[in-house]
Parts: structure tokens; sequence; C-alpha cells
């Protein structure tokens, strides 16, 4: 057992005050303690509990008189009724034969009275749930919607990229195939760190100092409090030096490459468009493949497309949606059609 003192209770029926726990009679009029009498701790008094008297145990209540009684006492020391009969303690938990379901009692502070109001589970569960719910929000308010429009038109766009066969100076790390050397030169590539040496700093540093203790009191339900002693403790800084690597960067050194090469390049591109439905590939008069090219030869390259439903939305204005070719052929105008968008917008998304 830790340090118990004695609590003190007052008597509601003549008005006494401080009447310390051991005492189950008022010592002015002789009435019983009531059994919904608390026990408090007084301001500055501290009488420590005998260790003869030391007791963990709350009073059980007699069914019959509403007399206290001590956890060990098997009779009412009032009436005589057995404590078999009885049905609570000191806290107001039932009884399981003659064991209390005592949970721990609440924890009163230096100055209070008995204990500080028991949090609200209430308010422990709407701080349980407030950061889900704004995460739910945010994800309400960000998630895409999708809402149905009507096509009133289409557009199209078909590129076609030029290429031209030329002589193309280049360097780089590597020597590709078929290019034509004119130097190489050692460079620097990249950069390594290294120690260089440590250099003496200073710098401030916090530690935790015992400063006294915080009490508080357990109600232990019998005229007795628990004595609770937390350690208090404060912040001190304090300087100390310490060793801090410097250190230096070194150059990494390769073989660098400078050559001509001969390929094709990127020379313009051929676009063809319009707003109908008969998309066509510009004529280029050019082949795709040149067996045996020379300086100035043309070719087409890659092709690309993008096809778009045009839609009136439900706030009267106009937007474009990209589709792909087979559900953009399949398309007429007056058909609805369903496309994302954001929660507080009627502009679809650009990511079809």
């Amino acid at each position: 057992m830790g340090t118990h003192i004695w609590g003190y209770w007052d008597c509601p029926y003549c008005g006494t005050k401080g009447i310390r726990g051991d005492n189950k009679k008022c010592p002015h009029c002789g009435i019983q303690i009531p059994p919904d009498t608390k026990y408090y701790v007084k301001e500055g008094v501290r009488e420590v509990v005998e260790e003869s008297k030391l007791d963990d145990d709350a009073h059980w209540i007699c069914e019959y008189c509403d007399t206290q009684n001590q956890a060990w006492a098997n009779y009412c020391f009032n009436c005589g009724s057995p404590r078999s009969d009885a049905k609570r303690d000191y806290f107001g938990n039932r009884l399981n034969g003659n064991t209390p379901q005592q949970p721990l009692p609440p924890v009163a502070g230096e100055t209070g009275t008995n204990a500080a109001a028991p949090k609200s589970p209430f308010k422990k569960l709407i701080k349980l749930l407030i950061i889900p719910l704004i995460a739910v929000l945010l994800i309400w308010i960000f998630l895409p919607v999708t809402r149905t429009a009507t096509v009133t038109g289409f557009e199209w766009e078909r590129t076609i990229a030029i290429e031209e066969f030329t002589n193309v100076s280049e360097n780089g790390w590597s020597l590709p195939q078929n290019a034509h050397l004119h130097e190489t030169r050692q460079e620097i590539k990249s950069y390594r760190q290294e120690l260089d040496h440590y250099e003496t700093r200073t710098r401030k540093v916090s530690k935790q100092v015992q400063d006294g203790y915080d009490v508080s009191y357990r109600d232990l339900g019998n005229g007795q409090f628990e004595e609770i002693r937390t350690p208090r403790y404060r912040t001190e800084y304090e300087t100390e030096t310490y060793k801090e690597p410097v250190y230096r960067s070194v150059p990494v050194y390769a073989t660098k490459y400078y050559y001509d090469v001969d390929k094709w390049v990127k020379a313009g591109s051929a676009v063809s468009s319009g707003a109908d439905k008969s998309p066509y590939w510009r004529d280029t008069g050019l082949k795709t493949n040149v067996s045996s090219p020379a300086y100035g030869d043309r070719r087409e390259g890659g092709r690309t497309e993008k096809y778009y439903a045009v839609i009136a939305a439900k706030n009267g204005k106009e937007y474009r949606t990209e589709r792909n070719f087979t559900e953009w052929q399949a398309l007429s105008e007056g058909d609805k059609i369903k496309y994302r968008t954001s929660r507080f917008s009627d502009k679809p998304l650009d990511d079809f």
C-alpha cells in the first residue's frame, strides 16, 4: 500500500464540518453517515493514516439502514443485517456476492474537494470521429461526379510527323553505332562527397530536471485517500560541444564523346482537322520507309489522332470531351452521353 491520508465528511443534518473519515457517526448530533455522503480532502490538512488502519477496500452500504460498513465486516454494525444482502458499495457499484465490482475511483487534486468531473464519453466520441468526418467531407468535395449532356457537334484532329534525314552533331558518355567520332575529352560526369575534416561546434541541448512532485488523491471509499505523488520536471538548457564532419565535393571524370551521326529528326508536321464526322489524313506525298536515305530526304513519322464530342451542359455552356475513335464514330447529334466533372462544375475533366 502507498501512503494513505484521512478524508473528511460533512454532516448533512446538523451542518458539522470536517468530520474525519474514521468516524462513522457525527460527533455533534450522533447521526450515522448517510450513504450518499462523499469524503473529501481538506485543503491544507494532511493526516497520515497509521499503518494499523490502512485499508484499500470501499465501504458497503447496508440494504436496510443505509449504514456504511467496512469491507471486512460481515454484518452491519448498526442493525446487524448480513453483508450478503447488500446491493451496492460506496461508489454505487453493484455487489457480486461479497466482492464489490469497484472501478478505479476518481482522483482528486491537492486542493480539490473530491475529484475532477469525469470526461464525457460523447465528447470523446466526437474527437474520435472529427478527423474521419473531415476526411470523408474532403473526399466527397473533390471526388469527380458523372453528369449527362447532349451531343451538339463533333471535332477531330489528325497529325502526321514529318522527319528529315540529316547529319547531327552530338555528344554523350557513350558512342552510338554509325557515329563519326571527332574527339574525346575527360570531363566531370558527377561529384562524390569525401570527408575533409571535422569542425568543433557548440549547441544548446535541453534536459529534464525533476522539480518536485504533483500530489493528487484517490478516493478509496472508506474515509481514506491514497496519496499519489507524480514527479514534476522542468526543462533546463546547457551548451555542449560536438564534432561536425565537413565534406568536400570531389569531381568524378569520365570520357565524353563528340561525334556526328546520320539520323532522322523531326522537321515539321502535317495537320488536318475539322468540325464534322469525316476525318482524313493529310496527303504529304511522302513515304513511311526510305531505304538508303540521302541528306535532305523526308518521310512520314508517327501519327496521332484526337476526337471530341461537343456537348451542351446543364449550365447552358458548350464543352468538348475527348472520346476514342470507336465511341466517337458511333455518336450522333442529340445523343445523351455521360461525362466526368468536378462536383461544383459542369466542365469535363481532362482525363478521357
